[in-house]
């Protein structure tokens, strides 16, 4: 297809979308945050659009990416023939890991090869809007894609397998999911403990844990995989930035108070505040963010670094709480099984633990690629069970 034609087509079809809900130019260019000029010329076919444009544009209408780029009918890459793939019941599998406020993508086709990546800034997170993710998915898959060449109906033909954060937010995860089979054959929704020790363990067994902004420890016994923690701060998740934050708070108001000696740690803190108690309470109480605490972790961190007293205090007394997970699953299982450590604290904590059973922790790329080819039938084979199984398009 000549880039006039795909010009026409994307004008034809962002004119009709905006006569349609009644949209000006001058409205979309506010709400996509470029010039009025750039949506006439764009509206009038004078010029291309960008993957990222398009997703920006689809963003500002509020529809789908498939809606404004209907009719640009291009052959996707894969190790099979148009003809063939379309015979299949899903077209492509594609894999994307959240984390660390990352996106990774990998993309399979119907043989099971990779035809394409990316990495991308901007974690998902269900505790956004439906569109909002969507989004964040479609500009994941657009930059995997080899040479952009995708036509606009393929998601219907797609598994879609995601790890997000909030996985525990039960009845958010649900309405997502339901959303996204709007736009995709099928969707499973893991968590990142999941995959995780899927990934370090290959079918076997072990102790995977991860140490981020909260605490979870995953398992495999009597054929299950098992989870203890990672319920989202404050009801659980002792160890994380979340709680070790908290420490970091509680111990700045005690030496503020005079409860406890002054330290650099509070010092460091209240600096930030101009010395006011008030205003670390007002910045947790007023802030929407569920990880605020988080904030707080860092002058904790800088000061463990240079090895004070209270900083080590307050790591050690972490360790001590996950460190109580450990002990629990050796003692439900009967036997030390090797240990694989992931996540922002890894380094931290890593010292504390005993070096005879560490093992190496998989790559986010290696991740998304098991991720990527994953199915209920795999997830069943693994003694993996979700609180929800993947959600089917309607009529499939």
């Amino acid at each position: 297809m000549q880039k006039q034609q795909i010009h026409a087509i994307v004008a034809k079809n962002l004119k009709k979308i905006m006569g349609r809900n009644g949209i000006t130019y001058p409205e979309l260019a506010r709400r996509c945050q470029v010039s009025v000029g750039m949506i006439s010329k764009i509206a009038n076919g004078q010029t291309g659009i960008t993957i990222s444009m398009a997703i920006n544009l689809s963003k500002g209408l509020n529809i789908n990416l498939a809606e404004l780029l209907d009719g640009l009918n291009f052959e996707a890459t894969g190790s099979k023939g148009k003809e063939n793939s379309e015979k299949d019941n899903t077209y492509l599998s594609i894999g994307i890991l959240s984390i660390n406020n990352r996106r990774v993508c990998c993309i399979k086709d119907a043989a099971n090869q990779i035809i394409g990546r990316s990495e991308l800034e901007g974690g998902l997170d269900l505790v956004e809007t439906s569109s909002s993710l969507l989004s964040l998915i479609q500009e994941s898959i657009f930059e995997a894609f080899p040479s952009s060449k995708i036509d606009s109906n393929i998601f219907k033909r797609t598994r879609l397998n995601l790890v997000t954060q909030s996985y525990e937010f039960e009845e958010t995860r649900q309405k997502f999911e339901y959303f996204a089979t709007r736009h995709f054959k099928e969707v499973i929704i893991i968590p990142d403990w999941q995959i995780t020790f899927l990934s370090a363990f290959d079918g076997g067994e072990g102790i995977a844990l991860i140490i981020d902004k909260g605490v979870s420890l995953s398992y495999k016994h009597d054929g299950i995989l098992r989870k203890i923690g990672g319920w989202k701060f404050p009801v659980y998740d002792l160890g994380g930035e979340n709680w070790l934050g908290l420490e970091t708070i509680r111990h700045t108001v005690k030496a503020a108070e005079g409860y406890v000696p002054m330290s650099n740690l509070a010092r460091n803190v209240l600096s930030k505040f101009n010395g006011k108690i008030e205003r670390i309470t007002e910045t947790c109480f007023k802030s929407r963010d569920p990880d605020v605490y988080c904030l707080f972790c860092g002058f904790l961190l800088r000061c463990y670094a240079t090895r004070e007293p209270v900083a080590v205090e307050i790591i050690t007394k972490g360790f001590e709480a996950i460190k109580s997970s450990i002990d629990l699953v050796d003692k439900t299982i009967g036997k030390k099984h090797p240990i694989t450590l992931n996540g922002s604290l890894a380094d931290i904590y890593m010292p504390f633990l005993d070096k005879s059973r560490l093992v190496s922790p998989t790559d986010s790329m290696h991740k998304a690629k098991l991720l990527a080819g994953i199915t209920d039938e795999f997830l069943a084979n693994h003694g993996v069970t979700l609180k929800s199984l993947s959600f089917s398009a309607q009529g499939d």
